[in-house]
């Protein structure tokens, strides 16, 4: 019962500091769970993660919840005067290397590169608002 409080002490700010709409919660409590694993807590000096794993961590990886990610388009879908990014949503990461993002004009949610990504902190995008997606996420797997 604690844990679930601690979630959502966490995961309300994360909601309305962004402009996602409050069903895409799932990706906002996902994100928390891993934030919570690498943290210290207040009884022992060091993460969860660290207990378990004996090293200290990688928080280079972390970025702010809802914000902006271009992610590369590949080659044979991008054309030599066309873009060769896409606009994409941060929210969260499978790893140090792979982050999760979701598609601003579907609300699917993907995966890319954490090294092939720009990030953009400061700019923080809703889901596309003539599209029934508007309200809705898509359901988590």
């Amino acid at each position: 019962m604690v844990l679930i409080k601690r979630i959502k002490l966490i995961v309300r700010p994360l909601l309305q500091n962004c402009k996602l709409p409050t069903s895409c919660w799932g990706h906002a409590v996902l994100h928390t769970a891993d934030l919570i694993q690498i943290r210290p807590t207040t009884y022992n000096m060091v993460s969860p993660l660290q207990l378990v794993c004996g090293n200290q961590p990688s928080i280079s990886h972390l970025r702010k919840f809802g914000f902006a990610v271009y992610i590369p388009i590949s080659p044979p879908q991008h054309t030599s005067m066309g873009p060769h990014k896409k606009l994409g949503i941060y929210v969260g990461y499978k790893s140090t290397s792979i982050i999760k993002y979701l598609e601003p004009l579907t609300g699917d949610i993907f995966t890319a590169c954490h090294a092939d990504c720009i990030f953009n902190e400061d700019n923080f995008p809703t889901l596309r608002e003539d599209n029934m997606y508007q309200y809705e996420c898509q359901e988590i797997n």
